[in-house]
């Protein structure tokens, strides 16, 4: 999900009210064609064990903005031990009533979009059959009041290996969209609608349910299968959805019935839209090509083309880093200007929606790109490594970060990947850190922290984001980006299609880099402090020769200024401290008056919480820097310069913030 995007870029700009254009009556589309294509690209080989499949039918009130439908959920039990129960998600009770968890740790506001008496949705069972048992009535509310998960007890237990077909009717009222799912006027996005089992995790023989009520920050987790979908919408409707479209036809009394196929997918989710346009493109990977369609009203056609490209640029470099697209369409829905808020930034398996059109976002200033990237690329960190976002959503989220920031490097130069707009030029990277502004190391829940259990929603989003982004790019830059790039390609490459946790990444990269890293990933990633550098003195004095009595008996002697005088040079002296729990080398700049420079290595691994440099130079110091590079960027670089006073004796930095400040300035400007 774009949190970041949207509160880091969006808040350097002044919204303005968007005019909203006049569409007309809807009108009847024409009849789809088909995709002709498979689900899987590359012989359609398959790619995940296939746990959870599903086979749904429904149908869609336009006007009501309801949905009555029915599924047949096919699962195994691929555990070693048996299960007696299982657990649903009721995603669209969130927004049943003031009772739920969501609308609890909400308070019914996320990304500036807020619920209103028309936002209640929910979602009904009305038939729950195993075997030909209705069993309905059996389910239970084990976080009652809240009702996003509902649980079955199972009077015979299914067995390790065994297959069970569990079938569902249910009917639904889609919320007025302010988080994730619902509508906008005739504006329809429809995600978390159906009723959908949790995973089962844990060594073998002591697996457990994972199926987490839904949190204002949890989002999604769920097993990888098949989908086959068939939606029965109005004629006047244009659709997109997860997967490719296998039939199209006509129902009769203005409704259309059609259906589409997924496989390797962990979810499935759909737009219905009277006036939407779509317009596409081509990503060629090295194994095929990849249709990449986005869909917009016609008024934001301009942003569409920039989506497009931004999508298709992402899908070749994310496949490239890391292992191919491996499904023939990319579907990029680009909502409304009045949904983007509620409906925009969010990511599903070959189906993302963007945000970021604004009269502001003129081109060069990469907001939408940007949004558009990091969705896509959700298809990688979640989509295929399918981690258990409520419990660790770094691993999705803070990955998924560091690889935007390495795409829109590539895509639009690597200091112009942010804006440059009118000689303004920046780093995507470095604005988001400059704009965002806050110090990780005073945030009190440490980055491997599960979603709903972080103090607030704002350390939640810091950590989980750019703290984890900073904290890959800072070891990035310790080993080297070529070795730091391959390990994640590894990384990927074992664990796509599985549910990797944050072990895995530790242990993959320790295994590829050949390093025990444990220094570095304990207090990164488990621990609060974060890392407090900081230049405790910096002063420099005449160098001479011992001055004093020396000597004893008829042969003491004193030295003074005249029998030692000063050598011109000077005796400077710079202290560094680090009080955080985040230990890494560090490079310390010292600058001279004579305009030379120097530059010391403090080996800051565990070493120490503070070291002293003495270095004798001909020039006065004027000025010590640390980082110079800005290779740590788990460092606030706010207190990393610091100029030196004229007489040597002490040190200033109450102008360290300016410095910093008008630094990103320059390099927001350019030369």
């Amino acid at each position: 999900m774009y949190e970041r995007c949207v509160r880091t870029f969006l808040v350097a700009l002044v919204l303005v009210a968007a005019c909203k254009p006049g569409h007309g009556p809807p009108r009847v589309q024409h009849l789809p064609k088909p995709d002709g294509s498979p689900a899987l690209r590359g012989g359609g080989a398959t790619r995940s064990p296939r746990i959870a499949n599903y086979k749904i039918e429904a149908r869609f009130d336009s006007q009501r903005h309801q949905i009555t439908g029915s599924e047949t959920l096919t699962w195994t039990n691929t555990g070693a031990s048996p299960v007696d129960h299982l657990p649903f998600h009721l995603y669209l009770n969130a927004f049943k009533n003031e009772q739920s968890i969501f609308m609890r740790s909400s308070r019914g506001t996320m990304r500036g979009a807020r619920a209103t008496d028309a936002s209640w949705g929910w979602i009904q069972v009305d038939s729950l059959t195993i075997a030909g048992e209705e069993l309905a009535s059996k389910l239970t509310y084990p976080n009652a009041p809240d009702e996003t998960v509902a649980d079955l007890a199972l009077t015979t237990p299914v067995q390790p290996g065994q297959t069970i077909d569990i079938a569902v009717r249910f009917s639904e009222q889609l919320p007025e969209v302010f988080a994730r799912t619902g509508y906008k006027g005739e504006f329809h996005l429809v995600g978390q609608w159906f009723p959908k089992i949790g995973v089962r995790v844990g060594p073998p023989g002591a697996e457990q349910w994972e199926c987490q009520p839904l949190h204002m920050n949890t989002e999604f987790f769920a097993d990888f299968g098949t989908y086959d979908v068939t939606l029965t919408v109005p004629s006047t409707e244009v659709v997109a959805a997860t997967g490719v479209l296998v039939a199209a036809q006509e129902a009769g009394g203005g409704m259309r019935t059609l259906t589409y196929h997924a496989e390797d997918v962990h979810d499935f989710v759909w737009m219905a839209d009277p006036y939407m346009k779509m317009i596409s493109g081509q990503a060629k990977v090295e194994d095929g090509v990849v249709e990449v369609r986005v869909y917009a009203r016609p008024e934001q056609m301009d942003f569409a083309l920039r989506h497009r490209e931004a999508a298709i640029g992402a899908i070749e470099k994310f496949s490239s880093y890391f292992l191919p697209y491996p499904w023939p369409t990319m579907t990029v829905i680009d909502p409304p200007v009045d949904a983007a808020m509620g409906a925009g930034g969010m990511e599903y398996p070959t189906f993302v929606t963007t945000a970021g059109d604004h009269a502001l976002a003129r081109p060069g200033i990469r907001i939408p790109e940007f949004v558009t990237v990091h969705e896509v690329g959700h298809n990688w960190f979640q989509g295929m490594l399918a981690s258990n976002e409520p419990q660790e959503t770094w691993l999705d989220e803070g990955v998924n970060e560091w690889a935007d920031a390495h795409v829109m490097a590539d895509l639009y130069g690597p200091h112009t990947s942010g804006v440059d707009w009118w000689g303004w030029q920046a780093d995507e990277a470095s604005l988001r850190n400059a704009i965002e502004g806050e110090d990780s190391s005073t945030l009190a829940s440490p980055i491997a922290t599960a979603a709903y259990a972080f103090i607030d929603n704002e350390t939640w989003a810091q950590q989980s984001y750019t703290t984890t982004m900073n904290a890959l790019a800072t070891l990035e830059h310790e080993v080297g980006t070529t070795k730091f790039m391959a390990a994640m390609k590894a990384y990927a490459k074992a664990f796509a299609f599985k549910h990797p946790t944050g072990r895995d990444l530790y242990s993959t990269l320790e295994q590829q880099l050949g390093t025990d890293l444990g220094w570095y990933f304990e207090p990164v990633f488990q621990k609060v402090g974060g890392m407090k550098l900081a230049i405790k003195n910096a002063s420099c004095t005449q160098a001479h020769q011992p001055r004093g009595v020396f000597g004893e008996g008829s042969a003491k002697k004193t030295k003074d200024e005249k029998e030692a005088p000063d050598t011109g040079s000077f005796v400077c002296e710079v202290i560094v401290t680090n009080t955080g729990v985040v230990h890494v080398p560090v490079e310390i700049e010292l600058k001279f008056a004579d305009g030379t420079a120097q530059r010391l290595l403090w080996d800051d691994k565990g070493s120490g919480n503070w070291e002293r440099f003495v270095v004798e130079r001909s020039s006065r110091l004027v000025e010590v820097r640390l980082d110079p590079d800005r290779k740590i960027a788990l460092q606030s670089p706010v207190a990393n310069a610091q100029r030196v006073s004229g007489d040597g004796a002490a040190s200033l930095r109450a102008a360290a913030r300016i410095t910093w400040w008008t630094q990103s300035l320059m390099q927001l400007v350019g030369p």
